[in-house]
């Protein structure tokens, strides 16, 4: 599919200063980024959008410039016919006054519609903070939420993304904010996961490395009224009804552990138990493509 950048960027840009144009091109270069196309597309499409970027800043130094030369053209020929210093002073006041209205103006009216222009540009991945924010309560030990992702939003499901990071291949990072984990891969691409993620791990360090990898987890109650349970509990070990899911990966901190779940629609939520979970399906694929002392980092 041919899009055309440079038409949808100058549009965009129009009437934005410096810092607001790189905003927009940011915003594009982040869409194709975190897009679900393949590696040697998603460069294509970079790359067209790199050089509609350049023709488009061209232009605008171009236009700059031109401005600048009928100023200094002005300017001059006020000089020498002799222009009093003091009307000429107080003219280019109010010429500067007007502008600054016009354009704050002009921000107040159209910020609302071009950050709609751009929208059709760029896309954030994010979810709304409002709905990240909710702690998603858990299925009762034992219950079988479901293994899969398929029910899913489109963006938490599993997927090979566009990912430029220092972080070395074969390394997972762990974006908080957003709530996926990805794999890194070479050429700038990743495996990428949507993750539920517990209010303890929300905070901590940001480099770890995999200690431990287990298949079907014990889980064990926590609590005194929990223990009243025990032939419960102690039956959801190593089949899908266990709150540690099929597969975990141990981190070398108390406590830090990258898990399964035997409830697939807290994926995406905050929650109130374990680490960083992922549905089962995806923890399995995750723990085959993982090895012991592989890099954690953490990011928000």
């Amino acid at each position: 599919m041919i899009v055309d950048y440079y038409s949808l960027l100058t549009k965009a840009v129009v009437g934005k200063g410096a810092v607001a144009r790189q905003k927009v091109y940011k915003d594009a270069h982040r869409l194709i980024t975190g897009s679900n196309l393949a590696h040697q597309v998603a460069s294509s499409h970079i790359a067209a959008l790199e050089d509609a970027i350049r023709r488009v800043e061209d232009d605008i130094g171009a236009a700059e410039r031109r401005d600048e030369g009928k100023s200094a053209e002005a300017i001059n020929r006020l000089l020498s016919a002799g222009t009093n210093w003091k009307r000429l002073a107080l003219t280019a006041c109010a010429i500067v006054a007007v502008i600054a209205i016009a354009l704050l103006a002009y921000e107040y009216v159209t910020t609302p519609t071009l950050r709609n222009v751009g929208n059709i540009v760029t896309a954030s991945s994010r979810q709304p903070q409002r709905e990240q924010d909710v702690i998603m309560p858990d299925l009762e030990p034992g219950v079988d939420g479901g293994s899969s992702g398929v029910d899913l939003p489109f963006s938490l499901q599993r997927q090979v993304v566009f990912y430029r990071t220092p972080v070395a291949p074969g390394s997972i990072v762990v974006d908080r904010e957003n709530r996926f984990l990805y794999l890194i891969d070479s050429n700038n691409s990743a495996r990428r996961y949507g993750i539920g993620l517990g209010q303890e791990c929300l905070k901590g360090g940001s480099l770890f490395r995999i200690t431990s990898k287990l298949e079907w987890p014990d889980w064990q109650p926590s609590s005194p009224d929990a223990e009243k349970k025990a032939g419960t509990l102690l039956g959801t070990a190593g089949r899908p009804g266990s709150p540690l899911g099929a597969r975990a990966l141990l981190l070398d901190k108390p406590g830090l552990i990258i898990h399964g779940t035997n409830s697939p629609k807290t994926i995406g939520h905050l929650v109130a138990s374990g680490c960083i979970r992922l549905v089962n399906d995806d923890v399995m694929d995750l723990y085959r493509r993982v090895s012991l002392e592989s890099r954690v980092v953490f990011v928000s």
